[in-house]
């Protein structure tokens, strides 16, 4: 429980240090249809998450009703809340997961660095669904190997547990439309137990479960209306612009390009976001895995991170978040290492008695310890943080870390001078609206940078550049801005430039 504790305390630390970044606000809109009966709001996406935002939306405005003044919860807070519950949860089921297959002290160990990891802790503090996804991953993969165990001597006694893991699945699912984590886990347990005999799920209860939790879950599925919309979004239907920036270069970044986001992409992220202590401790981790590779434990680490590092690599479509469940896996796979690095440590005759002990407390504390600073240095805004190889890139690897933050201040700022009826042109224009309806400006006009363009009625406008929403449709304006005009204003997360206004004042 204190793990827990940790986690969540990580997690949940300044939620509203942020104003809401565009996919947000998409879960604020749908929200707000629920209310209205409308369950079809943000179909590309299920609804378990946006259900648990909507409870905690609702608990804070109770709450903000009955509470002393200037003890309020932030709409941001309510919004990200459950994600830094389920996120903080995940220590648990990392926890449980790395004792059934690695035994004990590599359980503690790998709860710990989940509970201090500071990529782990900024996915989880935005509303996406990827947190939700991995939590019911790993807790489906714990119920499904407590049954292996328990199926050896009790088959029938086995099933609450292979239906609690079928239930899992279908709450994955219910969190987001990722089947292939099904695969992965359905691939590892052929490859491992191809002849199971007796101590196998019964089909009907574990998928009935399965399909029964997805829709309960996830009511919208029943839909028309919701297959519609999907069916719409995967043709790329809802796209207005188009562009992923990376490493200072504009890629393409759609399901069916040939040409998108660079294979190398996750492989940077790990390079150059990881602690180096624990890049440090995944060597021996490696080589444990490699050396007891034909051991059923050992066999799903190397299809997790394989799996999951080679398709997501080869996708054309990529996002940090997609690295989450990469994270657990570098952490449990560091635990091991520190686990067998100490063990080896212990076992050198050559070595005093005390300086075995010695060096294997340092190693350990030198791993949490660096864990641990690595998000402290990065507060409040651990989603920027870059181990000592990333430092010379802070900001241009990867712009899409900065979350739209800024967007918020941005319109503060503008709001309080605009002259009446400006226009605030912007790439996150769901953003813009939701804060100047919060603003009390009725009167300023939203347009979308890629989509519209500058207003060609020459009133006073505000235009506000993302190095993260750089589009194709937008990146000639932005450039000729960028070299004609002085920036208005600019805001910045930690060290790194988030936002350009440039005003264009009426003719």
């Amino acid at each position: 429980m204190t793990v827990i504790a940790l986690a969540f305390g990580l997690r949940a630390a300044g939620l509203s240090t942020s104003g809401f970044s565009e996919d947000e606000i998409n879960k604020v809109r749908a929200i707000e249809e629920y209310r209205q009966g409308h369950l079809s709001a943000n179909a590309e996406h299920p609804m378990l998450m946006k259900l648990g935002m909507l409870t905690s939306v609702e608990a804070a405005s109770v709450w903000n009703r009955l509470a002393p003044t200037g003890s309020s919860i932030a709409i941001e807070t309510a919004i990200r809340l459950p994600n830094a519950l389920v996120g903080a949860a995940t220590a648990a089921a990392i926890f449980g997961v790395t004792q059934l297959l690695f035994g004990m002290p590599a359980a503690m160990m790998a709860a710990l660095f989940w509970a201090v990891d500071v990529n782990a802790i900024a996915i989880s503090r935005i509303g996406k669904e990827d947190t939700f996804a991995l939590f019911f991953f790993l807790l489906a993969v714990w119920y499904y190997e407590r049954a292996k165990r328990e199926g050896a001597r009790d088959p029938v006694g086995a099933q609450r547990w292979y239906g609690a893991s079928g239930a899992s699945f279908g709450l994955l699912l219910a969190s987001k439309y990722f089947p292939h984590y099904l695969g992965i886990y359905a691939l590892f347990n052929s490859v491992t137990d191809r002849n199971p005999g007796a101590n196998r799920p019964d089909r009907f209860r574990y998928y009935g479960l399965m399909v029964a939790m997805f829709v309960v879950a996830n009511v919208a599925v029943l839909d028309p209306s919701t297959w519609r919309y999907c069916l719409n979004y995967t043709r790329g239907g809802t796209v207005v612009h188009h562009g992923y920036t990376f490493a200072g270069r504009l890629y393409v970044n759609s399901l069916l390009s040939s040409n998108g986001v660079p294979a190398t992409f996750y492989l940077r992220m790990l390079a150059t976001k990881v602690p180096l202590v624990v890049l440090g401790a995944l060597v021996p981790g490696l080589i444990e895995v490699f050396r007891r590779r034909r051991e059923r434990g050992f066999v799903l680490l190397t299809l997790w991170l394989g799996l999951f590092l080679v398709g997501y690599s080869l996708a054309a479509v990529k996002f940090l978040r997609y690295a989450l469940p990469l994270f657990a896996g570098v952490d449990i796979v560091a635990a091991i290492g520190i686990v067998a690095g100490i063990e080896w440590l212990l076992r050198k005759s050559w070595l005093a008695p005390i300086t075995r002990v010695t060096v294997a407390a340092a190693a350990l504390t030198a791993c949490l310890t660096g864990s641990f600073l690595a998000q402290k240095t990065a507060a409040p805004f651990p989603s920027l943080f870059r181990n000592a190889l990333g430092e010379r890139v802070a900001g241009t690897m990867f712009p899409e870390e900065n979350y739209d933050y800024g967007v918020r201040e941005a319109v503060e700022a503008i709001a309080r001078v605009a002259e009446p009826d400006a226009s605030i042109v912007s790439d996150a224009p769901a953003v813009v609206a939701y804060y100047v309806a919060h603003s009390g400006r009725t009167d300023l006009r939203v347009r979308s940078l890629s989509a519209d363009g500058l207003p060609q009625d020459r009133r006073s406008t505000f235009v506000i550049v993302q190095a993260e929403h750089l589009t194709f449709e937008n990146r000639d304006l932005v450039s000729h801005l960028q070299l004609t005009v002085a920036p208005w204003q600019q805001f910045h997360a930690g060290d790194v430039r988030a936002i350009q206004v440039f005003h264009l004042p009426t003719s």
